[in-house]
């Protein structure tokens, strides 16, 4: 199992991924264009400049803050989706090869892409319980544990 606050990646954020985080951060991106491909850059982003424990945190309080300033309502906040993501991808992150940006990683890692990935893992109605919404659910139907 990984140890997922100290293990360090050696990949890198580009101009773009920098624009992005300054983009979400400063609630100018739109919502519509705030789709699973950003989630997933943010997530990179945060996950390679604070580890996995800040990263997540960060990540979680930068979703809430977007949201309060968009007027989308708190209920759109997925606390499982979130946590999953970012184990999947700080795996991914550490088992492969540096990328020059969470762009290139996205490009070499297209599986990621596909929202309904968590699927393998959750069954449809635990994923989208109210529980998971509000906090993180271990997975029914195939456990992280080569993530955790």
């Amino acid at each position: 199992m990984q140890n997922l606050s100290v293990k360090k990646v050696s990949h890198q954020i580009s101009h773009a991924d920098q624009l992005l985080l300054d983009s979400i951060e400063n609630f100018r991106l739109q919502t519509v264009e705030f789709n699973h491909e950003n989630h997933l850059r943010l997530a990179y982003c945060y996950l390679l400049e604070k580890g996995f424990k800040n990263g997540s945190a960060k990540m979680q309080k930068t979703l809430r803050n977007y949201l309060k300033f968009k007027g989308v309502g708190q209920q759109k906040y997925h606390h499982t989706l979130t946590h999953a993501w970012l184990l999947v991808v700080w795996h991914v992150m550490q088992q492969c090869p540096p990328q020059a940006s969470s762009q290139a990683f996205l490009l070499n890692h297209k599986l990621l892409l596909n929202k309904d990935l968590l699927l393998t893992h959750y069954s449809h109605e635990r994923l989208h319980s109210a529980t998971a919404r509000q906090r993180f659910v271990q997975p029914d139907l195939s456990p992280f544990t080569d993530l955790i």
